[in-house]
């Protein structure tokens, strides 16, 4: 293992975000004169290679940084030019590569989780995203109880960076140092996303009035069309991997893992994926790809104004899951 090469990997972007701003505070307090230098997956490999191939003049130290760096060409010129034993030998330098989506795969991939110090930072679960909310508020010196720590989840959303600035502006505006449910509610905003699972989740049970409904709030509240629609390919594309996973005999967490989804996620959808037959799903992606494909030959007339033949074919397409 080369001890100054470390590999952060893993899709929680949150926290692997905070370990990089991490590892730089630290270098910056303990090397006040150090060098940091940062490269991204369009740098050039030789610029790279030659801030670890030449020495420091002057003897101080360096951090260097990469994201989304180590693709299969810049690892074989790496293997080429013998860079990784360089940078094993090397005593002034570290190098944190930041690689969310590394292909476990690869040559590269195989070698880099090998030979690195690796940190992974897979997405949170329910609970453990709930424990997470309850101990930043206790960092922030104010209360959240395990009820407002849920409710606060269900409005926002699992995106930790939207709870992270969320919570923080709750501790400003909580009285006696207490988040209660009733600030959640009257001062936070609902995350879209979350508005649309909701909307999603009434035409998954197959409660028309109440999805027809909420499609229209959502159009009233500025959402386009498109994004409901896209969203809709998205929910009927998580059914399909779902509804695999279900008659395979998985159970959540396996079914997350072979997914990639979010666990939050494929939670709270399960439980509606099991009311569809793997033909009911099929019908219902032939039944959008069939509106795509009119809107692509012009056969739905659609403009910046008018929507009109669009959000009705959607309307249909709701009506017909429920009914089906």
């Amino acid at each position: 293992m080369i001890q100054n090469f470390v590999l952060l990997t893993g899709p929680d972007d949150y926290r692997l975000g905070n370990r990089k701003r991490f590892f730089i505070d630290a270098f910056r307090q303990k090397y006040p004169d150090g060098e940091i230098e940062r490269f991204d997956g369009k740098s050039d490999f030789d610029v790279l290679s030659n801030a670890v191939l030449t020495p420091n003049l002057f003897g101080g130290r360096r951090l260097l940084i990469t994201e989304g760096f180590w693709t299969p060409e810049h690892f074989e010129a790496a293997e080429a030019a013998e860079f990784f034993t360089a940078l094993d030998q090397s005593t002034d330098l570290t190098l944190i590569s930041l690689e969310p989506s590394l292909d476990k795969r690869t040559k590269a991939a195989k070698w880099l989780l090998k030979n690195a110090k690796v940190e992974t930072f897979e997405h949170l679960s329910e609970g453990e995203i709930l424990r997470w909310l309850q101990s930043q508020a206790q960092q922030l010196e104010v209360q959240l109880g395990p009820k407002e720590a849920q409710a606060l989840l269900a409005r926002v959303g699992e995106n930790l960076h939207n709870l992270s600035q969320e919570i923080q502006k709750l501790s400003l505006m909580a009285e006696e140092g207490v988040i209660t449910a009733d600030l959640i509610s009257t001062h936070t905003l609902a995350h879209p996303k979350v508005v649309l699972w909701d909307f999603l989740a009434d035409l998954s049970r197959k409660r028309a009035p109440e999805a027809l409904r909420k499609f229209r709030d959502l159009r009233q509240a500025g959402e386009s069309t498109h994004y409901v629609f896209a969203m809709l390919i998205r929910e009927v594309g998580i059914h399909a991997q779902l509804r695999a996973g279900i008659d395979q005999g998985l159970g959540e967490k396996a079914i997350a893992s072979a997914t990639k989804l979010h666990p939050f996620v494929v939670k709270k959808t399960l439980p509606l994926t099991q009311r569809f037959s793997q033909d009911q799903i099929q019908r219902m992606y032939e039944s959008l790809l069939a509106i795509d494909t009119r809107l692509k030959t012009g056969q739905l007339m659609m403009t910046t104004d008018d929507q009109l033949e669009f959000e009705l074919a959607v309307e249909r397409f709701i009506l017909q899951v429920c009914k089906g």
